[in-house]
């Protein structure tokens, strides 16, 4: 009888420790999900890097699509890429 006396003591004293550890760890997982949503959050709110305005002239389309005979989406593409560049556009689409 010593023994389950001591037994119920022992568990009465650990009770409280067993649901202060169940608590703690609900707080844990609650802090990881607030970390995560603020994470996801940022993520979403944040803006793209704004890009250069780059000036194409019409005339550069132009003539790139005619000489060339592409479609507009491909030379507006390639003279975006060279920055408004005609010659290094030309020079990029005929592979020199």
């Amino acid at each position: 009888m010593g023994e389950e006396d001591e037994k119920q003591q022992v568990d009465k004293h650990n009770w409280g420790s067993e649901e202060l550890s169940k608590v703690s760890d609900t707080r844990e997982e609650k802090d990881d999900l607030k970390l995560n949503t603020d994470a996801l959050g940022n993520l979403f709110n944040a803006s793209a890097p704004a890009r250069p305005k780059i000036n194409i002239k019409k005339e550069d389309l132009q003539l790139i699509m005619n000489e060339l005979e592409l479609q507009e989406g491909t030379v507006r593409a390639k003279l975006i890429e060279t920055n408004g560049d005609v010659r290094e556009a030309l020079r990029s689409l005929c592979g020199l």
